[in-house]
C-alpha cells in the first residue's frame, strides 16, 4: 500500500512515502537500513516537525566519527537525501539536509608522526584567537535556548508554535556552527610570523601593499585563510583570485588578475 504524502504526519510515515518513491531495489534496501537507524534515533512516532536540527547534527556527528567511520559517508547520504525529498515536498519548511555534514576521511602516514592532510587550515595568531573567542560565546548561548525551548515547549499546540519552532532552529544553528568552529580549530595550523629573507615573500599573515597599474591606486591588504576573510577589513583569502595571485611574490613584482569587472594589473609596492 502506498503511503499518500498528504497524509505523512509522524517521521516514519515519511520514511515510509519516501520509501514508495525509490525505484531501484539496491537503493531501497541500503536506504531502508540507514533510515531505520536515522528513526529509531530520532523516535518513529515523533511528528515531522518537532526533528530539530541539533537532533540531525548529533547524528551526523555520532555515525561520521572522526571521518574514519567505515561507510560513514555513504550511510549520511542517505539521510541528506530524505531529508532534502522531505523538504522538496514541503513535509518541513526547515533545510533539515544542510546540518548533516559530512566528515573528509584523514589520510594518514606509518610511524610515530601523524601527518595533516590537504584539509589542514592555516590561521593566523589573530584569526585563531577569534574563533576561539567566538566558541566560547555559541556555547554560553546552549542553555538560554534550550530554556527558551522548555518554556515554549509548554504549549501543547505544538503544530502552530512559532516561538518552539524559532528556538529550535536557532540552536540548531547554534550547534551546527559549533561543529564547525571545532572541526576548524581541530585541523589548524597557526601560521608563524616570518623574518629575514623569508618576510619578504607573501604567504598567509603577510601586510601586503600593492598599487593598480592602470590607475595608480594603492591599497593595504593582510592575506588570510579562507575562514578569516573579511573584506570590510581589508583581509583577503589566499584563495580569492588576488590572494591567490599574490602567494610567493616579493616587493617590486608584478601580478595579473582575472576579476569581475575584468583583468587588472598589480605591482607590489610592500611586504611585512
Amino acid at each position: 500500500m502506498t503511503t499518500d504524502i498528504g497524509e505523512a504526519r509522524t517521521l516514519i510515515e515519511v520514511v515510509g512515502a519516501y520509501a514508495d518513491s525509490i525505484k531501484s531495489k539496491d537503493t531501497l534496501k541500503n536506504s531502508h537500513r540507514e533510515l531505520h537507524r536515522f528513526v529509531q534515533w530520532c523516535g518513529p512516532d515523533r511528528s515531522f516537525q518537532e526533528i530539530s536540527p541539533s537532533e540531525v547534527g548529533d547524528y551526523a556527528e555520532q555515525v561520521g566519527g572522526t571521518g574514519t567511520t567505515p561507510a560513514a559517508t555513504e550511510r549520511l547520504q542517505v539521510v541528506r537525501d530524505f531529508l532534502s525529498y522531505a523538504r522538496k515536498k514541503g513535509i518541513i519548511s526547515v533545510n533539515l539536509a544542510q546540518h548533516v555534514r559530512i566528515r573528509k576521511s584523514k589520510s594518514r602516514v606509518s610511524g610515530k608522526r601523524t601527518e595533516r592532510d590537504a584539509d589542514a587550515i592555516e590561521l593566523t595568531a589573530r584569526g585563531h584567537k577569534q574563533l576561539v573567542k567566538q566558541l566560547e560565546k555559541l556555547k554560553s548561548e546552549r542553555a538560554p535556548l534550550a530554556i527558551q525551548i522548555q518554556k515554549a515547549a509548554a504549549d501543547k499546540d505544538v503544530r502552530e508554535n512559532a516561538p518552539l519552532e524559532a528556538a529550535r532552529e536557532q540552536l540548531g544553528l547554534v550547534e551546527s556552527r559549533i561543529r564547525e568552529i571545532e572541526a576548524t580549530l581541530k585541523d589548524a595550523v597557526i601560521v608563524k610570523t616570518s623574518r629575514g629573507k623569508a618576510a619578504r615573500v607573501i604567504k598567509i599573515g603577510a601586510k601586503v601593499s600593492i598599487k593598480e597599474m592602470s590607475s595608480g591606486k594603492q591599497s593595504v591588504y593582510t592575506l588570510v585563510g579562507r575562514t578569516e576573510a573579511n573584506p570590510l577589513e581589508s583581509r583577503i583569502s589566499d584563495v580569492s583570485p588576488l590572494g591567490k595571485a599574490l602567494v610567493g611574490k616579493v616587493s617590486g613584482d608584478e601580478v595579473e588578475v582575472d576579476a569581475p569587472r575584468g583583468k587588472a594589473t598589480y605591482s607590489v609596492v610592500k611586504v611585512s
